[in-house]
C-alpha cells in the first residue's frame, strides 16, 4: 500500500533556484529519502496502521453480525412462506431485499469513510514531512530531493531517510484516524480546512 504521495511530496522539497543561480552555484547536490520506510517505521505511521486494522475489524464484525441477522431473517421468512399470502410474503421479500440493500450501501459507505479518515491522517503526516525534509536539505547542503522509489541505482551514501525518520518521531507520534463520510470530506473542502 503506498502511503505517501511521494514523487509530488518531494517535488515540494525541492530548494527553489532561480535560473541564474544553478549555474552559479555549481552542481546539483541530490539527497534520497525512502519515504515508504519513513512512514512505515515512523511512531505516527505505525498508530496511523494500527488504528486503521483495529477500526478495519470492528467494521468487519459489524458486518458478519449485520449479514447473520438478515440470514436468520431469510429464513425465517422461508420457514413462514406456507403461512402467507402470495402478496405478503412478496412485501417482506422485498422489505428484505430493501434492508439487503441498505446494508450492503451502508457498509460500503463506512469502509469509504475509513479509507477517507486515513488518507486525511497521511496528508497531516505529510505536511509534517515537508519542514522536515526542507531543515535536511538545508543543513545537507541539498538542492533536490528524490525519493528512493525514483532510484534505479546507487545513492545510498545520500540517503537521509534516518535523519527525517528521527526528526518525524520527535515532531509527530499519533495523529487519530477518524473515519469522514465523502459529505464532511466536501463540507471541510468548501470551508477551507
Amino acid at each position: 500500500m503506498r502511503t505517501l504521495g511521494a514523487v509530488a511530496l518531494l517535488s515540494l522539497a525541492v530548494a527553489p533556484l532561480t535560473a541564474g543561480s544553478a549555474f552559479a552555484a555549481g552542481p546539483a547536490v541530490i539527497l534520497i529519502v525512502n519515504t515508504e520506510s519513513v512512514f512505515a517505521q515512523s511512531k505516527v505511521g505505525q498508530s496511523i496502521r494500527t488504528q486503521f486494522q483495529d477500526q478495519a475489524k470492528k467494521l468487519q464484525a459489524e458486518s458478519a453480525k449485520a449479514e447473520e441477522k438478515l440470514q436468520a431473517d431469510a429464513k425465517k421468512l422461508s420457514d413462514e412462506r406456507a403461512l402467507l399470502s402470495q402478496e405478503d410474503l412478496q412485501k417482506k421479500f422485498q422489505a428484505l431485499q430493501q434492508r439487503e440493500m441498505e446494508f450492503q450501501q451502508s457498509m460500503q459507505e463506512k469502509g469509504q469513510a475509513l479509507q477517507l479518515g486515513v488518507q486525511q491522517a497521511n496528508a497531516k503526516v505529510e505536511a509534517a514531512l515537508r519542514p522536515i525534509f526542507a531543515e535536511v536539505m538545508k543543513e545537507k547542503g541539498g538542492t533536490v530531493l528524490f525519493d528512493q522509489s525514483v532510484i534505479v541505482a546507487g545513492g545510498s551514501d545520500l540517503d537521509i531517510s534516518a535523519e527525517v525518520l528521527k526528526r518525524l518521531n520527535e515532531k509527530l507520534t499519533t495523529i487519530e484516524v477518524k473515519p469522514v463520510s465523502l459529505a464532511e470530506l466536501q463540507a471541510q473542502q468548501k470551508s477551507g480546512n
